[in-house]
């Protein structure tokens, strides 16, 4: 799953990024490592193979009544290049395990050898490791005899080169030739990610991290400062001017943004001061208008006057409703939902209205009171209106807070579940009502000034209910 934010989709592409780049660097290494082992492993294994070859040529030509003799002269002098022996049997030995590179090494051998001495039959070519090296009879190890021996064979190798041994018959003898390969401890098989490289990668791959989290931090802060200035100001929060700065890009965007909240903010005080001279304009007319109804003799034209004049006073109110809520002048704070709600419904339960109340935790929102109790009030009473009877839930699930009001009327078409938002939208089955149809369009205004969501479904077994959706 795709990290949510930019800052954290940012620094996974630049770490994932990097780390590949380090893995197929390190394997790159390892293909240019294995190259020059491979490269060097075959001029060394075609030099011995060559002087194995002039050893052998040297003692196949010495007859057999001398071989000893020669074999006893070379080792008082000074040694071979080799430990050289003739043995009555073939000795057997424990090889080391097959690797790509002791094949390469074998096969180099093999060729070096019978192109200096022609094709030798049943020759036997093995590698062994030193420990495990057998001499003469087959009962004797190298490491077991005198260091002189060791010495003058050239046999100490000094790390884990393994040693390569050529035998084959001469005479009824047995040629046998051993050598210790020189930096052959490739050949046994070589751990390319040691611990030591092991940790360099992941020191080096924290480190990576830890500035690329800066560095991210550090591209994307204006675009989160931009971010939560925006969210404030579709909250209807005052604003102040966002510094200029980042990258030229980011620099135009805050400069545009700086720009349009000084606008909405203008429009915004104008608006409210043209909707205070409107409310002060209207509100004095029918003031005067019900005053001279009331002076009125006729009792049922005077009823169906009031009658009017409140209609148009609730039409008034909530026009001025629509379109200054949530309340602009009052101040955010924390509300207690559950002390609200309980309010709400009790009063309705005083009334005798059937009215239910399940919360089973503690909730709290930041927002607007005044503009959150009209919220809900509006709610309720639109459910016990037209539902007869009201149940209200509220829980915080995923992060969000969700309060449900549902009741028990004939619910909505999908057609009026769109509609019934729109400003003076009234049901067809209560157009009669003296209801202004301006309820539900408050209600939204609200719950988008907080940030939050609502929504309209079908109650299963008839009714309808209203969710609103606060973040937590």
């Amino acid at each position: 799953m795709l990290p949510k934010t930019i800052a954290a989709r940012m620094t996974a592409a630049l770490f994932i990024g990097i780390l590949v780049a380090q893995l197929l660097g390190t394997l790159l290494w390892i293909e240019q490592l294995k190259s020059s082992e491979r490269n060097r492993l075959v001029e060394v294994s075609q030099t011995m193979g060559s002087r194995i070859g002039q050893t052998v040529e040297f003692f196949g030509k010495l007859p057999k009544q001398y071989r000893h003799m020669v074999l006893d002269q070379l080792r008082d002098m000074g040694g071979t290049r080799f430990f050289v022996s003739v043995n009555k049997i073939y000795i057997d030995l424990e090889e080391i395990n097959e690797t790509e590179f002791s094949l390469l090494v074998r096969s180099n051998l093999q060729d070096s050898i019978f192109a200096q001495t022609g094709a030798l039959k049943n020759m036997q070519i093995q590698f062994v490791d030193f420990e495990n090296l057998k001499i003469l009879s087959g009962d004797n190890l190298m490491v077991d005899l005198s260091p002189k021996w060791k010495r003058f064979a050239l046999l100490e190798p000094g790390d884990s080169s393994p040693v390569a041994v050529v035998q084959f018959p001469i005479e009824n003898e047995w040629m046998y030739l051993a050598a210790v390969i020189p930096e052959g401890n490739v050949m046994t098989g070589i751990e390319w990610l040691t611990n030591e490289r092991i940790i360099s990668l992941i020191a080096v791959s924290i480190t990576v991290l830890m500035l690329t989290i800066l560095f991210v931090r550090w591209i994307v802060s204006p675009y989160k400062l931009l971010a939560n200035q925006a969210d404030l100001l579709g909250k209807g929060r005052k604003l102040r001017q966002l510094p200029e700065q980042g990258s030229r890009e980011m620099k135009t965007t805050i400069r545009a943004f700086n720009a349009m909240a000084r606008r909405i903010q203008k429009f915004i005080s104008e608006r409210e001061q043209s909707y205070a001279a409107i409310s002060h304009d209207l509100k004095t007319p029918l003031t005067r208008a019900r005053l001279r109804v009331e002076n009125l003799e006729d009792g049922e034209m005077k009823d169906n006057l009031i009658g009017d004049l409140d209609y148009l006073d609730t039409m008034v109110k909530g026009s001025l409703q629509v379109m200054t809520d949530g309340t602009i002048y009052e101040n955010s704070k924390s509300i207690d939902l559950n002390d609200m709600l309980y309010v709400l419904t009790s009063k309705e339960k005083i009334s005798g209205l059937p009215v239910s109340l399940d919360i089973k935790e503690k909730i709290t929102i930041k927002g607007r009171p005044l503009a959150i109790e009209r919220l809900f009030s509006n709610l309720i009473n639109n459910a016990l209106t037209y539902g007869e009877g009201v149940e209200i839930s509220a829980e915080k699930l995923n992060g969000e807070i969700i309060i449900k009001i549902m009741d028990r009327g004939p619910g909505l078409s999908d057609e009026e579940k769109v509609n019934v938002f729109e400003p003076y939208y009234r049901l067809e089955h209560n157009i009669s009502s003296n209801h202004s149809g301006l309820g539900l369009s408050i209600a939204r205004n609200i719950v988008n000034i907080h940030g939050g969501e609502i929504e309209l479904k079908d109650r299963q077994g008839g009714g309808l209910i209203v969710e609103v959706y606060f973040p937590s």
